[in-house]
Protein backbone atom coordinates (compact mmCIF):
# COMPACT_ATOMS: atom_id res chain seq x y z
CA UNK A 1 0.00 0.00 0.00
CA UNK A 2 2.60 2.59 0.56
CA UNK A 3 4.40 1.96 -2.47
CA UNK A 4 0.92 2.81 -4.29
CA UNK A 5 0.68 5.86 -1.97
CA UNK A 6 4.44 7.01 -3.13
CA UNK A 7 4.17 6.28 -6.20
CA UNK A 8 0.63 8.41 -6.46
CA UNK A 9 2.45 10.74 -5.42
CA UNK A 10 5.25 10.79 -7.43
CA UNK A 11 3.03 10.74 -10.11
CA UNK A 12 1.45 13.77 -9.30
CA UNK A 13 4.22 15.69 -8.22
CA UNK A 14 5.69 14.92 -11.56
CA UNK A 15 2.24 16.10 -13.42
CA UNK A 16 2.47 19.30 -11.63
CA UNK A 17 5.96 20.22 -11.83
CA UNK A 18 5.43 19.59 -15.77
CA UNK A 19 2.52 21.70 -15.68
CA UNK A 20 5.18 24.84 -14.77
CA UNK A 21 7.73 23.92 -17.40
CA UNK A 22 8.86 26.48 -19.68
CA UNK A 23 7.54 25.01 -23.07
CA UNK A 24 3.81 24.68 -21.18
CA UNK A 25 3.15 28.15 -23.36
CA UNK A 26 4.08 26.53 -26.23
CA UNK A 27 2.20 23.19 -25.67
CA UNK A 28 -1.16 25.30 -25.30
CA UNK A 29 0.13 27.09 -28.37
CA UNK A 30 0.66 23.83 -29.84
CA UNK A 31 -3.20 22.51 -29.02
CA UNK A 32 -4.84 25.33 -29.29
CA UNK A 33 -3.33 27.64 -31.98
CA UNK A 34 -0.57 25.83 -34.43
CA UNK A 35 -3.80 24.30 -36.52
CA UNK A 36 -4.41 27.42 -37.95
CA UNK A 37 -1.35 29.92 -37.17
CA UNK A 38 1.01 27.63 -38.21
CA UNK A 39 3.82 25.64 -36.25
CA UNK A 40 5.81 28.85 -35.94
CA UNK A 41 2.91 31.76 -35.99
CA UNK A 42 4.09 32.50 -39.17
CA UNK A 43 0.46 31.47 -40.86
CA UNK A 44 -1.08 28.32 -41.79
CA UNK A 45 -3.95 27.20 -44.04
CA UNK A 46 -6.57 28.71 -41.80
CA UNK A 47 -5.21 31.39 -40.27
CA UNK A 48 -2.71 34.33 -40.64
CA UNK A 49 0.85 34.94 -39.54
CA UNK A 50 0.54 36.37 -35.79
CA UNK A 51 4.05 36.26 -35.23
CA UNK A 52 4.20 40.36 -36.32
CA UNK A 53 1.19 41.43 -35.10
CA UNK A 54 1.97 40.16 -31.49
CA UNK A 55 4.24 42.33 -30.62
CA UNK A 56 2.01 45.37 -31.20
CA UNK A 57 -1.09 44.18 -28.42
CA UNK A 58 -0.62 44.56 -24.27
CA UNK A 59 -0.66 41.12 -22.64
CA UNK A 60 -4.26 42.25 -21.48
CA UNK A 61 -5.00 42.68 -25.44
CA UNK A 62 -4.01 38.95 -25.93
CA UNK A 63 -5.73 37.75 -22.91
CA UNK A 64 -9.24 38.98 -23.98
CA UNK A 65 -8.61 38.17 -27.75
CA UNK A 66 -8.08 34.60 -26.10
CA UNK A 67 -11.06 34.57 -23.91
CA UNK A 68 -13.39 35.81 -26.91
CA UNK A 69 -12.00 35.04 -29.84
CA UNK A 70 -12.89 36.81 -33.43
CA UNK A 71 -15.75 35.15 -34.60
CA UNK A 72 -16.35 37.72 -37.71
CA UNK A 73 -12.66 36.28 -38.87
CA UNK A 74 -12.89 32.77 -37.64
CA UNK A 75 -11.19 32.61 -34.83
CA UNK A 76 -13.02 30.73 -32.35
CA UNK A 77 -13.15 32.02 -28.47
CA UNK A 78 -10.90 29.87 -25.55
CA UNK A 79 -12.54 30.63 -22.22
CA UNK A 80 -11.84 27.61 -21.02
CA UNK A 81 -7.58 28.99 -21.09
CA UNK A 82 -6.95 29.12 -16.95
CA UNK A 83 -5.74 31.80 -16.26
CA UNK A 84 -1.80 29.75 -15.46
CA UNK A 85 -2.08 29.03 -19.22
CA UNK A 86 -2.95 32.56 -20.84
CA UNK A 87 0.26 33.90 -18.80
CA UNK A 88 2.24 30.88 -20.16
CA UNK A 89 0.57 31.10 -23.89
CA UNK A 90 1.51 34.65 -23.60
CA UNK A 91 5.13 34.29 -22.49
CA UNK A 92 5.22 31.76 -25.33
CA UNK A 93 3.89 34.56 -28.00
CA UNK A 94 6.48 36.94 -27.55
CA UNK A 95 9.37 34.61 -28.23
CA UNK A 96 7.93 34.18 -32.33
CA UNK A 97 9.91 35.78 -34.44
CA UNK A 98 8.77 36.42 -38.44
CA UNK A 99 10.56 34.31 -41.17
CA UNK A 100 11.79 36.93 -42.52
CA UNK A 101 13.69 38.63 -39.86
CA UNK A 102 13.63 39.82 -35.93
CA UNK A 103 10.42 41.85 -36.39
CA UNK A 104 9.43 44.61 -33.26
CA UNK A 105 10.35 44.32 -30.62
CA UNK A 106 8.60 45.14 -26.56
CA UNK A 107 10.70 47.78 -24.78
CA UNK A 108 9.97 49.18 -21.51
CA UNK A 109 12.30 52.60 -21.57
CA UNK A 110 13.29 54.39 -18.00
CA UNK A 111 12.81 58.07 -18.81
CA UNK A 112 14.81 60.44 -16.99
CA UNK A 113 12.50 61.86 -14.59
CA UNK A 114 12.63 57.74 -13.57
CA UNK A 115 9.11 57.27 -15.04
CA UNK A 116 8.97 54.07 -17.12
CA UNK A 117 7.06 54.25 -20.65
CA UNK A 118 6.63 50.55 -22.32
CA UNK A 119 4.99 49.33 -26.19
CA UNK A 120 6.22 48.27 -29.56
CA UNK A 121 9.52 49.85 -30.73
CA UNK A 122 8.49 51.38 -34.15
CA UNK A 123 12.15 52.65 -34.99
CA UNK A 124 15.22 52.82 -33.23
CA UNK A 125 19.06 54.69 -34.01
CA UNK A 126 21.75 55.53 -31.51
CA UNK A 127 20.25 59.15 -30.40
CA UNK A 128 16.51 58.56 -30.38
CA UNK A 129 13.50 55.63 -30.39
CA UNK A 130 10.31 56.01 -31.67
CA UNK A 131 7.48 53.83 -29.67
CA UNK A 132 3.93 52.76 -29.88
CA UNK A 133 3.25 53.06 -26.21
CA UNK A 134 0.47 50.53 -24.91
CA UNK A 135 -1.61 53.74 -24.11
CA UNK A 136 -1.85 53.35 -28.31
CA UNK A 137 0.06 57.16 -29.03
CA UNK A 138 3.65 57.37 -30.31
CA UNK A 139 5.97 58.93 -28.59
CA UNK A 140 9.25 60.78 -29.91
CA UNK A 141 12.49 60.20 -27.38
CA UNK A 142 16.01 61.27 -27.16
CA UNK A 143 18.38 59.54 -25.28
CA UNK A 144 20.24 61.34 -22.54
CA UNK A 145 22.70 58.96 -20.88
CA UNK A 146 21.22 55.49 -20.37
CA UNK A 147 18.21 57.19 -19.84
CA UNK A 148 15.26 58.39 -22.40
CA UNK A 149 13.93 62.26 -22.33
CA UNK A 150 10.58 62.90 -24.63
CA UNK A 151 10.72 65.06 -27.49
CA UNK A 152 9.26 68.47 -27.40
CA UNK A 153 9.48 70.84 -30.09
CA UNK A 154 10.98 73.61 -27.08
CA UNK A 155 14.14 71.46 -27.19
CA UNK A 156 14.39 69.64 -30.59
CA UNK A 157 13.79 70.54 -34.46
CA UNK A 158 10.52 69.25 -35.14
CA UNK A 159 11.37 68.30 -38.74
CA UNK A 160 14.13 68.43 -41.39
CA UNK A 161 15.00 71.56 -42.29
CA UNK A 162 14.16 72.98 -38.46
CA UNK A 163 10.58 73.71 -39.03
CA UNK A 164 7.44 72.76 -40.69
CA UNK A 165 7.94 75.57 -42.82
CA UNK A 166 11.26 74.51 -43.89
CA UNK A 167 12.79 77.49 -43.85
CA UNK A 168 15.91 76.20 -42.38
CA UNK A 169 16.29 79.34 -39.93
CA UNK A 170 17.17 79.30 -36.17
CA UNK A 171 16.38 81.72 -33.68
CA UNK A 172 19.62 80.98 -31.60
CA UNK A 173 22.21 83.29 -31.36
CA UNK A 174 25.27 81.81 -30.19
CA UNK A 175 26.56 81.51 -33.74
CA UNK A 176 26.90 84.76 -35.87
CA UNK A 177 29.02 86.23 -38.42
CA UNK A 178 31.56 87.44 -36.03
CA UNK A 179 32.45 84.49 -34.63
CA UNK A 180 31.89 82.20 -37.51
CA UNK A 181 34.98 81.03 -39.66
CA UNK A 182 34.00 81.96 -43.07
Amino acid sequence: MRVAVFFLCALLSGSIAFAQTPDSGRQVFVNRCAACHGSDGNGGELGPAIATRVPALTDENLASLFRQGLPAAGMPPFPSLTDSETRELIRYLRRLRPRTGSGPSRATLTLVDGGLVSGLVLNQSALDLQLLGDDRTIHLFRKSGDRYRAVTSQADWPSYNGQTSGSRFSPLAEITTANSPG
